[in-house]
């Protein structure tokens, strides 16, 4: 799987382009200031334009092309992403270290998706948010972006489960037009979450 990031990260092309998702555009006024992780972040549209709104964001990759366009789009941005190397497989989360985590369009297989979530509760500060917007299981149907493996597809109901306890400020779940360079062109079928730590 490492390979598969790594090749197509490595052509000049920014394959899900170089604008921020739609949804983290339009939540970015609620993410409190402050240290932000992006995790699964690509190629850097995300961590960049968090940067650019004054955020101290460090962007989370396993591929070393993706990290690459990180620093290429930051700099092309005048903005400053910090970049790590991590797998999510066997990454150590610090205790109560981000104000936010940003998890766009992130898919793995089962037990790295529930390591990752754990990871995630473990490592908000109290009042630290997860933002996230991920396919679901229906976007398979859909073939306009996501894993071509429905196993990687998000269930809601199990992610709002995994976050029992924290306080929903945003969900939803349903169609979205989602148009982001080659890799996400049309109607998808997404979950939509901002969910505090309390």
């Amino acid at each position: 799987m490492k390979e598969h990031w790594q090749e197509r990260f490595s052509s000049k092309e920014y394959y899900y382009g170089k604008e921020p998702n739609a949804f983290l555009l339009a939540m970015q006024p609620y993410i409190p200031k402050g240290n932000i992780l992006c995790i699964a972040e690509g190629e850097g549209r995300n961590s960049v334009f968090l940067a650019s709104k004054g955020y101290d964001v460090t962007a989370w990759d396993f591929a070393p092309s993706g990290l690459e366009k990180i620093k290429k789009l930051a700099e092309e941005r005048e903005v400053e992403v910090k970049t790590e190397l991590h797998d999510l497989a066997d990454v150590k989360w610090k205790e109560e270290k981000w104000d936010a985590i940003v998890h766009i369009f992130g898919h793995f297989p089962k037990p790295v998706f529930d390591r990752t979530i754990e990871g995630i509760k473990q490592s908000l500060k109290p009042g630290g948010f997860y933002v996230g917007e991920l396919y679901t299981k229906e976007q398979f149907q859909y073939g306009t972006g996501g894993p071509g493996n429905p196993e990687f597809l998000c269930d809601p109901k199990t992610l709002l489960e995994k976050f029992d306890g924290y306080f929903v400020k945003h969900f939803y779940i349903g169609e979205v037009e989602r148009i982001e360079g080659r890799g996400h062109t049309g109607l998808a079928h997404v979950v939509q979450s901002v969910l505090q730590k309390r």
